[in-house]
């Protein structure tokens, strides 16, 4: 037992912080070891809708383009976060949909994708920590990130995406730190890259982080303690400049081949097609626009307003908003992490150097209130920050441990072995785990005919009362040469267009709402112009 002693322990913990660039990698390494272990168990299935088209944007960035033609008969492939005209395209900013092409093309499926934007979170972290808090801490925190349970495991097992704007806030934040200390060309654009990352995910939320660090840049340079004129043109100013003058030009570059215009984003172009609630909750509604199909139409006139209409009032919105802090609480406090923060909140509060981390924590949320809906991922360019509240609230537990009270000796280890264990018992819940959900039957068929010789076709038919969270068609990003398609149904006369079309592939009719889902080919009668469905069923 003598050589698992605490102080054994931290003298190896030292031993490896004291090498930065060691530390770094070995966070890295420990979270894209966690995202493959999961995954090898079961690769994750696309759900919601958000990942579907992070996945269109991958496959196109994957085959060498950055957009795609609108589709002749684009309208049968309509879907929720993608933009058909004037080009065929996610509605999201390209940075999530780049880090999953990476993975589709070097790696051999998008996932892997989700590894690397997790691995970087965590590296990314352990670099800024380094800027706030001694050698050892700073792995600590690096190692707190690649080990949870939520970030690193439901980040590595979605294509949704989180993982890359919480590196994105790093940077900006371990770059400020790193900056004040010393300036180095390599800081800076480190932190310039960050700006450029959080601008390609979350545009929003990155853009009051840039705001918060460049004012707190700015107090820094018109201070005392900053270098000389010269030193920060060449070390700070410069190369901060160059870095976002090239990535903003980047993404302008992206909006013009994609919408036609460089300041317009695709996101843009999708709420002016197919928006209808607001997404501030001072703003009011838009005309319903016209939808060709009423799936989508129930989706975004019902679920898509649902939240909006119950937050027009204070009690509607208090409530809405506690339950959304609560649930966002857990995802990224649950478990033990609360601990620290709570055991230490006083000195935590006073401590001087730590206004930054609670003012920016204070901007996100209350920019974040004033949006219809509240997910983890929003918040996650600010996450950072709580990670340095939590390192530092345990060292406050540590340093009370060599003078305080007695259960403060086993505080520290405690919260660490505990926030480890939890990982052991996500991954016995995900092997045992029977998924049976929508999106495994379509997983499912896609199998099926994957395994037929030819290509196919997939005419969807959705029922009156047919959930929009439950979405058949996406395609890939050349639907054209793709292997499957997948089409709304839109009438007999439209149908017969497209079978028409698209005869020579196997054509198949499905049931989206059936209670499990099965393919009835279908037969297109050349002569006629009808189709019919065939006396056999594909197995």
């Amino acid at each position: 037992m003598s050589n698992l002693r605490p102080t054994r322990v931290w003298r190896w913990i030292d031993a490896i912080a004291k090498n930065h660039r060691l530390a770094i990698l070995l966070c890295a390494l420990v979270a894209l070891a966690v995202g493959a272990a999961f995954t090898a168990v079961r690769v994750p299935v696309p759900k919601v809708h958000d990942e579907f088209s992070y996945l269109l944007a991958a496959d196109t960035f994957a085959n060498g383009s950055v957009t795609n033609d609108t589709n002749l008969f684009w309208q049968h492939f309509e879907t929720f976060h993608v933009i058909q005209n004037p080009s065929y395209a996610s509605k999201y900013q390209p940075g999530q949909g780049a880090i999953l092409a990476i993975g589709q093309v070097v790696g051999g499926h998008p996932i892997v994708g989700a590894w690397l934007a997790s691995a970087l979170a965590a590296a990314a972290v352990c670099w800024m920590l380094q800027g706030w808090v001694p050698s050892r801490w700073a792995l600590l925190g690096g190692l707190l990130v690649a080990l949870h349970g939520m970030i690193t495991v439901r980040w590595s097992l979605s294509y949704w995406g989180g993982s890359l704007p919480m590196a994105g806030g790093a940077l900006m934040f371990g770059g400020l730190a790193h900056s004040m200390k010393q300036t180095r060309v390599t800081t800076s654009m480190l932190m310039a890259c960050g700006a450029v990352l959080l601008a390609a995910t979350r545009p929003f939320e990155g853009f009051l982080v840039g705001l918060c660090v460049a004012i707190a840049l700015l107090v820094w340079i018109f201070s005392r303690r900053s270098p000389e004129p010269m030193t920060l043109a060449a070390h700070v100013i410069v190369p901060v400049l160059v870095v976002l003058w090239f990535g903003f030009a980047l993404l302008g570059t992206y909006n013009c081949m994609v919408t036609g215009d460089p300041f317009c984003m695709p996101y843009q172009v999708h709420e002016q097609e197919y928006g209808y609630s607001p997404l501030f909750l001072w703003k009011s509604p838009q005309p319903v626009p016209e939808y060709q199909h009423e799936a989508m139409r129930d989706h975004y006139t019902g679920w898509g307003i649902e939240d909006y209409i119950n937050q027009q009032n204070f009690v509607g919105w208090w409530l809405t908003k506690s339950e959304d802090l609560h649930r966002v609480a857990r995802f990224f406090l649950g478990g033990v992490l609360w601990l620290p923060v709570l055991l230490t909140l006083r000195p935590l509060l006073a401590q001087r150097r730590l206004r930054f981390a609670w003012g920016v924590l204070a901007v996100i949320l209350a920019a974040e209130l004033s949006v219809c809906w509240l997910y983890p991922h929003y918040l996650a360019p600010a996450v950072p920050l709580l990670f340095l509240l939590v390192v530092q609230g345990l060292r406050y537990l540590s340093v009370l441990s060599r003078r305080g009270p007695k259960w403060a000796r086993y505080a520290v280890p405690t919260i660490l072995v505990l926030h480890v264990m939890a990982l052991p018992t996500l991954f016995a819940q995900y092997v045992a785990w029977q998924p049976d959900e929508w999106q495994f039957h379509r997983a499912r068929l896609e199998r099926q005919m994957e395994n037929v010789e030819g290509k196919h076709l997939v005419l969807v038919k959705y029922a009156p009362d047919h959930s929009g969270h439950e979405e058949w068609v996406y395609n890939k990003a050349n639907i054209a040469r793709a292997t499957i398609i997948w089409a709304r149904s839109m009438g007999p006369e439209r149908d017969v267009q497209l079978l028409r079309f698209y005869q020579h592939r196997h054509l198949w009719q499905l049931d989206a709402d059936a209670e499990r889902p099965e393919l009835v080919a279908l037969e297109y009668d050349d002569e006629r112009d009808l189709i019919s469905l065939a006396k056999v069923a594909h197995d």
